[in-house]
């Protein structure tokens, strides 16, 4: 069989979850005999915009089309891209797939790809990783980070043009609102995001979601809570990410120096809970714990964009001597990480989708303390500590217990399925043998 797999970003230049299941999918189905390239867009600057590199990696065909993001895109430049629909419109007949298979489509992509490969015939597939085709923001966080109960064009229009806590000061925040509010009273300008453009991005979301043959989610979480926002009618099917398991529990063993170590692998972003980890370890840090010794690993990077001051304004210099900011590893290297640790902490405040450092650290029998939310509960060991999001008491609470107790790595705990087992079903869905077909919300 020919796949295409069309994603954000493939290692070791794309660092996070999305993109190492990428990686996983690609070269154990090409392990089982199939022909696999993978298409993602690369945004680090290096090329001219649109322009393509070809390569390739681990084996697997890689076509990355250079599109970074710039202040001047327009907001339908975040779900719809011509000149990359154009690309696609080479590569497709090109490579003659039998089967495309989307784990992403907006920021640098387009949601009319599917459309395209649908025109030549190909199968189409799609794994939902977030809750992006109910939400330009990805999450179902407002503007100030709060949970959202559903999108509406008007809403999610305001909602867009706001600034969030971490868009610049107060004023500059104030006036750049104030701003945007008036532009969009007198139509946009092309200058703001209106309610015309939430509908038609709804439209052409729907319209992408009629020409997939397929989907799936990682978790029921996700599948339940897109079938609320009203983007599909039905609940897809629910398929957890896959992954090879012998890397992790393969590595070395953990060798003993007289620190506990936590580490938090992720981005730097609000969602993630970075911010509440810095409030429970600062309260960790006043709390007596003997001749104990513990710190914090950090794995990511900053952002830009509307949440460029966050870390600054969440960091606390008294925690420096508590934590070490590693920045991020290749994802591959995920088992040599998660090795030097004792814990992760997993503190996100979205629903989430299966983290796969979750998944890892469970394959390790490393001990995970996160946030009791959907995706997490549903794929984290029974073993794991879980607390409210946002909740930096009861977080510091469990993992200072965690601390003093010092527990050594348990066993590996097998995944909702296995590697082989998830390659074996995706066969099946690429080839039509559980084919389902899913209707679009109203």
């Amino acid at each position: 069989m020919r796949i295409l797999l069309v994603s954000n970003g493939f290692p070791p230049s794309g660092q996070w979850g999305t993109e190492f299941y990428t990686h996983q999918l690609a070269t154990g189905l090409a392990a089982r005999g199939h022909t696999v390239q993978v298409l993602c867009p690369r945004r680090d600057g290096e090329g001219e915009r649109f322009e393509v590199t070809r390569t390739t990696r681990y084996g697997i065909r890689l076509v990355e089309v250079h599109n970074p993001p710039a202040r001047r895109k327009r907001f339908a430049d975040s779900y719809r891209c011509g000149a990359v629909e154009d690309l696609f419109e080479e590569l497709v007949p090109e490579f003659q797939p039998d089967v495309v298979h989307f784990l992403h489509l907006f920021w640098g992509l387009s949601v009319r790809l599917p459309a395209i490969a649908k025109r030549f015939g190909a199968r189409t597939m799609a794994t939902l990783t977030d809750l992006g085709p109910a939400c330009h923001r990805g999450q179902l966080l407002d503007a100030a980070l709060s949970d959202c109960d559903g999108p509406s064009p008007a809403k999610c229009a305001r909602c867009v043009r706001a600034s969030g806590p971490y868009d610049g000061n107060v004023m500059k925040r104030r006036v750049k609102g104030a701003a945007a509010e008036a532009l969009s009273a007198l139509g946009g300008l092309g200058l703001v995001v209106t309610e015309s453009d939430l509908r038609e991005r709804d439209r052409e979301v729907r319209a992408a979601i009629g020409n997939l043959d397929q989907i799936v989610t990682p978790t029921r979480a996700l599948a339940s809570r897109l079938v609320e926002t009203g983007v599909l009618a039905e609940v897809p099917r629910v398929l957890c990410y896959g992954l090879d398991e012998r890397p992790f529990r393969d590595a070395p063993a953990r060798v003993p120096d007289g620190v506990f170590r936590i580490g938090f692998l992720g981005q730097f972003q609000p969602h993630k809970g970075l911010d509440t980890l810095f409030q429970a370890a600062a309260r960790m840090s006043r709390t007596p714990m003997g001749e104990v010794d513990w710190e914090l690993r950090l794995h990511g990077n900053p952002v830009g964009g509307r949440h460029r001051m966050y870390l600054n304004r969440t960091w606390d210099p008294s925690l420096a001597r508590r934590v070490r900011f590693e920045g991020p590893f290749e994802p591959l290297d995920a088992p040599y990480a998660m090795s030097e640790l004792d814990a992760i902490v997993v503190p996100s405040t979205w629903l989430e989708n299966a983290p796969l450092v979750v998944l890892q650290a469970r394959v390790m029998g490393v001990p995970i303390v996160a946030t009791h939310v959907g995706g997490i509960q549903e794929v984290a060991p029974k073993s794991s500590r879980l607390v409210p999001p946002g909740d930096a008491p009861a977080l510091a609470r469990a993992l200072t217990s965690l601390i003093l107790e010092a527990p050594d790595r348990g066993a590996s705990v097998p995944l909702p399925l296995g590697y082989t087992a998830h390659l074996e079903t995706v066969e099946r869905l690429y080839s039509g043998r559980e084919a389902l077909r899913y209707a679009v919300g109203s």
